[in-house]
């Protein structure tokens, strides 16, 4: 991020594979692990700062990174392409992790709780997480296998994020390839190509924006009425908004700079908006550009081997078999997390080497690989 006002644009200091992007995201998956350890542990109330959690502020890390990055992808790729992408990028690996935590932790857990291991309730899990309707309805519990734990039911909490992620992904599809299927570019090359996928970019800019100001409206009706509801559906209006604001971060990327002192600028835009209790309705668009801004810093942290999402998923069954294991009656809070961070990191990486990567080879092969030098990587998230 160089310069006091910047020397290149978002798009420009993102589109090189010496970004900070998934290190950030392996900071965001570490963060909701430290944050369910007060809740996982029973160690009383988390911390919180105006309101949000240490997990709350990593998820919609997560979300502003995965906003900016689907669009960059989107605009990229056919349809087919970009839902071969993005299935490939989150199904495989949540099968697993639904099939390792009912068939493989939850014996395990029943075992250390001397609580009831059901199959049915194994199955009922498992098609829970596959279908992706745990981010509408309570995940169904394993038999008694968590008895005497804090939370004696939930084997996966953030897997319900997952459903909202994906219809974050319909948003954006709908917005770019309705416009684009409204406003075909024919021709390979020239500048009527160029203009016309300029007045594309435009136009699907527009029906993001009009997403981001629909949701963040919601949320903001949200606050000042009777606030959110225990319902699921109420409680990501706030990392919707995130997601979309990230989005139009990146129809901006090619004018939007990077530098010391916008990325101040954003930062003092989320404390104040923080400091007036309307922090989920007036922070996301700083927040997102103040997280991409850090993303642009040069890093090859997680470049490599990207194993956030590993690290996301298996965390919190990690946790609750350590405090199956009675481990909170001896730490501290973040002896604890630090404890969870420790053995969930070799699950990361196993996920993203035996799981992840071979399932992105395998839709490299069946799609065609993009040519080498066309636009910048693409780093994907969740």
């Amino acid at each position: 991020m160089p310069g006091l006002f910047g020397s290149r644009t978002l798009g420009a200091a993102l589109g090189s594979r010496a970004n900070a992007l998934n290190g950030l995201r392996l900071v965001f998956a570490a963060a909701v692990i430290v944050s369910h350890a007060w809740w996982l542990g029973g160690y009383g109330p988390e911390p919180a700062w105006s309101g949000i959690k240490l997990g709350t502020a990593g998820v919609m890390g997560f979300f502003a990174i995965s906003g900016y990055l689907i669009t960059v992808s989107a605009e990229r790729s056919t349809l087919l392409a970009f839902v071969a992408a993005r299935w490939t990028r989150i199904y495989p690996g949540l099968a697993v992790a639904a099939l390792a935590v009912a068939f493989i932790a939850a014996p395990i857990g029943a075992l250390l709780t001397q609580g009831r291991y059901e199959v049915r309730g194994a199955l009922a899990f498992v098609a829970a997480a596959l279908t992706l309707v745990v981010g509408t309805t309570r995940t169904p519990p394993i038999g008694t296998s968590l008895a005497g734990n804090h939370d004696p039911s939930d084997w996966d909490g953030p897997l319900w994020t997952l459903t909202w992620e994906v219809l974050c992904y319909v948003l954006v599809a709908v917005a770019v390839y309705s416009v684009r299927r409204a406003s075909p570019v024919r021709a390979p090359s020239g500048s009527a190509h160029h203009g016309r996928a300029q007045r594309g970019s435009a136009r699907h800019s527009i029906v993001i924006l009009f997403l981001f100001a629909l949701f963040s409206g919601a949320v903001a009706g949200k606050l000042l009425g009777s606030g959110y509801g225990s319902d699921r559906t109420e409680f990501v209006l706030p990392f919707v908004a995130v997601f979309l604001a990230g989005a139009l971060v990146s129809t901006l990327r090619n004018r939007l700079r990077v530098g010391v002192v916008p990325a101040a600028a954003a930062g003092l835009a989320v404390w104040g908006a923080l400091a007036t209790g309307y922090g989920t309705a007036l922070a996301p668009l700083p927040f997102a550009y103040l997280v991409l801004c850090a993303g642009s810093i040069r890093s090859r942290v997680g470049n490599r081997w990207d194993i956030s999402y590993g690290i996301y998923i298996y965390g919190w069954p990690v946790q609750q078999l350590l405090a199956a294991a009675r481990v909170p009656a001896h730490v501290s809070p973040l002896a604890f997390a630090a404890i969870a961070l420790a053995v969930v990191w070799p699950l990361g990486l196993l996920s993203c080497l035996a799981v992840e990567r071979p399932a992105q080879r395998l839709r490299a092969r069946m799609l065609g690989s993009q040519r080498p030098g066309h636009g910048p990587p693409e780093f994907v998230s969740e």
